[in-house]
């Protein structure tokens, strides 16, 4: 048998090294390169060049590293966003039904209130269904606590009718309790919300047309007689305040809108210091009619003075109550 010259089988290198060529081939090809050593050194680099193709460089390796650190940083920042996404809902789950916001307790209802044993108990709700007190911080203070509420969304997290225990520093020299600015209990008396209203809206001069807005919403004059007109007499003693009516009122209703009137100038003047009279002018099937109501008449209904309603709840409310308002 010939020998196969060193360049034919050196040209089948690269098929061999690939596993292409035939098993008889590869046979031969062994047999050469076992009795023929520059090819089987030829053979030998030929792998070797092979190897270092497939094999990573340093630069490779670098750009697989940055590749692998990009995709490691991408996670991570998806993760945190998502960690982010899911503290913020948190944190607005916390604020909002949890915690809740400032209530200033214009608005409410006592279910309960109550002094035991020194301690004092609360349940109280706000007029909107879907809302709830959710906390309450106490301030207790020359014998009146004073309570600022959070108000929250009724929710899972927050039911009507949760009660609030107190336990009092001094409780023989407990006078008052209020929620923000509103009286709910003094001396011993629950005290109701119009009440409360009421009180705080007491202010000691006729002439600040302001605060007599706010004591006459309090009241309800607006509601219960419409749109008026003020008129107000404090160039002199007594000091007066009028107020024209511009609805005409029918005259099936007169006394019922006449008793009104009586009651919320007795509460009025109870509450602002130095007003002495309310006077009312009106219209009755278009008739006009005039009914002017002065402090002596209020103590006389009273029967006691009706300044001392700007001095206490307690005492405002039992005049409410007395005018069943």
């Amino acid at each position: 048998m010939n020998k196969i010259p060193c360049e034919v089988i050196q040209d089948l290198f690269p098929s061999y090294i690939d596993g292409l060529t035939s098993e008889k081939t590869g046979q031969i090809i062994e047999e050469h390169i076992a009795g023929c050593k520059e090819c089987s050194k030829v053979l030998h680099s030929m792998k070797g060049d092979a190897e270092e193709e497939i094999l990573p460089g340093e630069q490779d390796k670098k750009e697989i590293d940055f590749l692998k650190k990009t995709r490691l940083m991408q996670k991570i920042a998806i993760i945190s966003s998502i960690a982010a996404i899911v503290m913020a809902a948190l944190f607005v789950i916390l604020r909002v039904f949890i915690v809740g916001s400032s209530y200033d307790g214009t608005l409410f209802a006592i279910d309960k209130i109550s002094v035991d044993d020194g301690f004092l108990h609360i349940k109280a709700s706000t007029t909107d269904s879907a809302t709830v007190l959710s906390r309450m911080k106490f301030n207790e203070e020359n014998g009146v606590v004073t309570i600022k509420a959070n108000l929250v969304p009724v929710s899972i997290f927050n039911r009507p009718g949760k009660e609030f225990t107190y336990q009092l520093t001094d409780p023989a020299s407990l006078k008052q309790v209020k929620i923000g600015s509103q009286v709910i209990w003094e001396e011993g008396e629950k005290i109701s919300p119009l009440t409360s209203l009421v009180y705080a809206s007491r202010h000691d001069y006729i002439g600040d047309m302001p605060a007599n807005g706010k004591s006459a919403n309090a009241v309800g004059v607006y509601t219960r007689l419409g749109e008026y007109e003020n008129s107000l007499q404090t160039a002199n003693e007594p000091y007066g305040w009028t107020m024209i009516l511009k609805n005409d009122i029918s005259s099936d209703r007169a006394v019922l809108i006449e008793s009104d009137m009586e009651s919320m100038a007795y509460i009025l003047i109870g509450v602002i210091g130095n007003l002495d009279h309310i006077t009312y002018e009106y219209t009755v099937d278009g008739t006009p009619h005039s009914l002017s109501i002065t402090a002596s008449a209020a103590d006389s209904f009273f029967d006691r003075s009706i300044k001392d309603c700007g001095k206490s709840a307690r005492i405002l409310n039992e005049l409410i109550q007395k005018t069943g308002f």
